[in-house]
């Protein structure tokens, strides 16, 4: 007979990985992976987040993943967002290989084992970086100008109903539109929806040639409203749990900005 058992712990995601590390030199590769950890870990102190205790964390060469307490999500996707999209743009107006990232948002229960292999992974993690790696996350960010927009984040059907449509985020659930995610030649497709701190390029030139990359509200014309632009917010429900993830494209960092309160108040 089967057994049952406890469910683990909820966790956060948050990951990154370079989009097109690949096609850098071979001495140019360490360099990126300490500079996408820096720029992460710069974007949550800017986002008044040190406190978020970083859990099962690891390098995985051209990215940078790790667990957190989902009490801290709806700060992931509003003021962390921001604030790496703001520290990219600084950095890639530099020299050296530009940055930009996917950054993907989720959540479910995840098994903790410190030290033991397979530590924080579970169906959760596995759906985060399906995300990550959705035609629409990819499409958004490689039909959006370089020196525009360094950032595009894609949230689970789930989060965004119960972080941003629920109140908890500073973002109105006007800011995201609706894609269908999914991946080629894999198991996968979700709702999600996208959110883009600053869009460009191809977000903002969707013509009747080219399909939407995101479901957006008719206007008065038919049009499809871009990614990022207003649409409006019908459901709300409560928040518990989150899991964040991102991919990038190269670059630096150095940003300011005040901190924000913690989930906490402090």
């Amino acid at each position: 007979m089967p057994e049952s058992l406890l469910l683990p712990p909820h966790f956060g995601l948050l990951a990154v990985d370079a989009k097109d590390s690949t096609r850098l030199p071979s001495r140019q590769q360490a360099p990126l992976s300490r500079a996408l950890t820096d720029v992460v870990h710069q974007g949550l102190r800017r986002a008044g987040m040190e406190e978020m205790r970083r859990e099962f964390e690891s390098n995985t060469g051209d990215g940078l993943a790790f667990g957190f307490d989902p009490k801290w999500l709806s700060f992931v996707i509003s003021p962390f967002a921001e604030e790496l999209n703001g520290l990219l743009q600084e950095h890639n107006a530099g020299t050296g290989p530009r940055i930009r990232l996917r950054m993907s948002v989720h959540c479910g229960p995840v098994p903790v084992e410190p030290g033991l292999p397979g530590d924080g992974n579970a169906a959760p993690r596995g759906e985060t970086h399906r995300l990550l790696d959705s035609e629409p996350a990819r499409k958004g960010l490689a039909e959006a100008d370089e020196h525009t927009t360094p950032l595009v984040v894609i949230v689970s059907d789930y989060v965004y109903r119960t972080v941003v449509l629920g109140g908890y985020c500073a973002l109105p659930g006007a800011r995201f539109a609706e894609v269908q995610a999914h991946v080629a030649g894999k198991d996968f497709e979700q709702t999600a929806w996208m959110y883009v701190p600053s869009p460009s390029g191809g977000l903002l030139r969707r013509t009747a040639a080219q399909p939407p990359l995101a479901k957006g509200t008719k206007g008065e014309a038919g049009g499809t409203v871009p990614v990022g632009m207003p649409r409006e917010q019908t459901r709300v429900q409560q928040v518990e749990f989150g899991v964040a993830v991102m991919d990038s494209a190269l670059r630096d960092v150095h940003h300011h900005a005040g901190p924000r309160r913690a989930p906490d108040g402090s």
